[in-house]
């Protein structure tokens, strides 16, 4: 004879059992699920034409970042890999003046303006490019003599943009130079490559290190180039700092047949010159999904050739690219810090 106890007993394990149950077949479909979306998605990935150019644009962003070990595992082919690392270890080179020996050949004759323009001009950038999509601005310059490197004189640390813009009355700057930063702990204390201000050498560099120099003369042309410190003086080259790589020289989209996945998606930073003299700073922000993914060095390009840019060169990306006006931020830095990072120069309009 079952007692009441012992039925009660029963129900209590048929329903624990029943939870258990539950427990189990969930487990078991989501395991089967997450199972058939990894295979489908290594499928799709390693056995097809866009799952391995996903995996190029992948390596490529890494790549151009302080996390380019972990480009080897996009598992492309070696021969893939190593084309992407040539491409943005050596760049292609070419000098904007021709002869260093003649700092008054100028690659495009600059007219007189025909009437006066406003110092700064701000343009929206906002374009999806298929699978992906990008949001900054261009600020232009009408008098490049206004453009200048500034450089920070701190020991313990670089300037953040807006000390700097402060410290000089700034309407209006961007970043430049990069810095050593291991796993995005920098403090921008000490730029890589050359540096001029005012005419004065700061600091040299190998021109033949792969990274290429970006000055402005005393008579505001913009010149770029493979130039030593010394031939940037000579020249007459006011301020100058150094990165990689240059976008459009003399006239020529560099990038017009280069395949964009090479330096692959990230926050941007660029400066070049109209034929008019115009200056053009161009940032664009990036690793901000629902807002901005970043721009390939394609894309900066295009972007500055479709605006009469004749000469220009990227200058450090990723989280150091910002563009302040009249001392507010007029982009959305990638920064976890909302004011960017310590700097160690950036060029400024005042």
């Amino acid at each position: 004879m079952t007692t009441l106890s012992r039925t009660l007993t029963r129900k209590r394990r048929h329903r624990r059992s029943r939870r258990w149950n539950w427990f189990w077949r969930l487990t078991a479909v989501c395991t089967f699920t997450f199972s058939t979306l990894a295979l489908g998605g290594a499928l799709f990935l390693f056995c097809t034409d866009t799952g391995e150019e996903l995996r190029e644009w992948a390596a490529g962003t890494l790549l151009t970042t302080q996390h380019d070990y972990w480009a080897p595992y996009t598992f492309l082919p070696d021969d893939k890999l190593e084309e992407l690392k040539r491409q943005i270890r050596n760049p292609v080179v070419i000098n904007s003046v021709a002869d260093t020996k003649q700092p008054d050949v100028r690659p495009v004759d600059i007219p007189a303006p025909e009437k006066p323009k406003e110092l700064i001009e701000i343009e929206e950038i906002d374009e999806a490019r298929g699978s992906y999509y990008f949001k900054g601005k261009l600020m232009y310059i009408s008098d490049p003599n206004r453009v200048h490197l500034v450089v920070t004189t701190r020991k313990d640390r670089g300037d953040l943009l807006d000390e700097f813009a402060k410290k000089y009355n700034a309407i209006g700057i961007v970043n430049a130079s990069g810095f050593y930063d291991p796993d995005g702990y920098g403090k921008g204390t000490k730029a890589y490559g050359v540096v001029i201000k005012d005419g004065k050498i700061l600091q040299g560099y190998n021109p033949k290190s792969g990274e290429t120099a970006l000055g402005i003369t005393y008579d505001g042309r913009l010149v770029t180039g493979n130039y030593s410190a010394q031939e940037l003086v000579n020249m007459g080259v006011r301020d100058a700092m150094s990165f990689r790589p240059q976008l459009i020289v003399n006239g020529k989209n560099l990038f017009a047949d280069k395949p964009a996945k090479s330096w692959g998606i990230q926050p941007r930073t660029a400066v070049g010159q109209k034929a008019d003299g115009t200056i053009v700073f161009l940032v664009i922000d990036g690793r901000q999904p629902g807002h901005s993914i970043g721009a390939s060095m394609n894309d900066v390009a295009e972007i500055l050739a479709a605006r009469g840019v004749v000469n220009a060169m990227a200058m450090d990306g990723g989280s150091s690219s910002m563009m302040l006006y009249n001392g507010e931020a007029i982009t959305r830095t990638s920064c976890p810090y909302e004011r960017g990072r310590f700097l160690p120069n950036a060029w400024a309009v005042y």
